[in-house]
């Protein structure tokens, strides 16, 4: 979202007399956040697509992929994933073709498949992943580390979930 349309507390006072309910600080924290939060994934996104030519779909799927030795059925990549199944296999296809992953048959069941990382899949990620980690470390830097424990304990809240602290 584009800073600019971000309404200002005056112009959120004025829809307040129609309606009393709007809380302007609100509005404007809420769009504030979503701004940021949008910044921050696109410069991310931007550096995925630029260096590796990963989308930020099929860059999850690999995440996802990487934080089990067995694998997952497709299925359970697009739940975890929240895209469509036609579009996880689809990607997952891609994937295979690129030698990132293996798709392979589920031994529990002889229907489904499973999808795990290749040995170079697998290393391929393991050089990734500490870069990207250290970029988000490096966008993280604006705030101490007590202004970071102290947001995702304000974002937990705000999304109704765990309020607990982040492992340290």
């Amino acid at each position: 979202m584009k800073r600019e349309i971000i309404p200002t507390y005056e112009e959120l006072l004025h829809h307040k007399e129609r309606v009393a309910d709007i809380d302007p600080l609100s509005v404007i924290t809420m769009l504030e956040l979503r701004a940021a939060g949008e910044q921050v994934q696109q410069s991310i996104l931007d550096t995925l697509q630029r260096e590796y030519k990963l989308s930020e779909g099929k860059f999850v799927a690999l995440v996802i992929l990487h934080q089990t030795d067995e694998g997952l059925a497709p299925s359970e990549i697009a739940r975890r994933t929240g895209l469509a199944k036609a579009t996880i296999s689809v990607m997952l296809q891609n994937l295979e073709r690129e030698g990132r992953i293996e798709i392979r048959p589920d031994a529990g069941d002889g229907r489904g498949k499973v999808a795990r990382l290749t040995r170079e899949g697998r290393a391929w990620l393991d050089t990734i992943l500490p870069a990207h980690y250290e970029r988000i470390s490096r966008l993280m830097t604006n705030l101490t580390q007590e202004e970071q424990g102290q947001l995702c304990h304000l974002l937990r809240k705000l999304a109704g979930g765990r309020e607990d602290s982040p492992q340290r």
